[in-house]
């Protein structure tokens, strides 16, 4: 048993280096402001609600690993506040009178949803200079952190995970072990903030951050 523990020992000490140059770590860390906003729709009749967007901070952590010559693997860790502000106090459905429509309209309410953000992608760099463009894709999953609102009106039932899309663009200027970088995100919602007859949430929001990139390994 002890020889085989050794071995396996052995093993892995003898391959870490070259695990380790594949691996090729970065650690990162954005930030910069985001613009959420939700689209409100009752499904039965097909009306959507007018709302107005929320601006907010966008922070990441982020971690990129095995690195090629134009593709890597990245892993973003985020904060984000998402929502939207609307002046509609309520609305009426008259089924009897051919599903029309009555908004009532109020003073201006916000509603806010806090989200931890989990999204690994993939990343190409186009080139090997000191000013190169990127692409981003990947998966995304928010967490719902909190929820608020000072609407008379407040939702209930909203989905605490929440499965999207991470689509964004960058150009960084590589400095020796540093790297800085501008970055735009677009983050489009898989699944909804509330699927529950008649209505039906939906969260969009984009993003634009400056950061900062340090080659660990290099």
């Amino acid at each position: 048993m002890r020889r085989r523990l050794l071995t396996i020992a052995l093993t892995v000490l003898t391959a870490f280096p070259a695990l380790y140059g594949q691996f090729s770590p970065t650690l990162g860390v954005k930030g910069g402001i985001s613009l959420a906003n939700q689209s409100f729709r009752f499904t039965p009749i097909d009306y959507t609600l007018e709302t107005e967007p929320l601006v907010g901070p966008a922070l990441s952590l982020f971690v990129e690993a095995f690195r090629g010559v134009h593709f890597s693997f990245q892993i973003d860790i985020s904060y984000a506040l998402k929502g939207s502000s609307s002046s509609i106090q309520s609305v009426t459905v008259n089924h009897l009178d051919n599903d029309r429509i009555t908004v009532n309209e109020g003073e201006l309410t916000t509603s806010t949803f806090k989200y931890l953000s989990l999204a690994p992608m993939v990343r190409y760099r186009m080139g090997q200079a000191s000013l190169v463009p990127y692409f981003l894709l990947g998966p995304r999953i928010d967490m719902l952190l909190n929820y608020s609102t000072n609407s008379e009106y407040p939702l209930y039932g909203q989905n605490g995970t929440i499965l999207g899309l991470t689509c964004g663009a960058g150009l960084e200027f590589r400095l020796q072990q540093l790297g800085l970088f501008a970055e735009l995100q677009y983050l489009p919602d898989l699944s909804p903030v509330i699927n529950r007859e008649p209505l039906l949430i939906n969260n969009n929001m984009i993003s634009l951050t400056l950061g900062l990139r340090w080659f660990v390994s290099e």
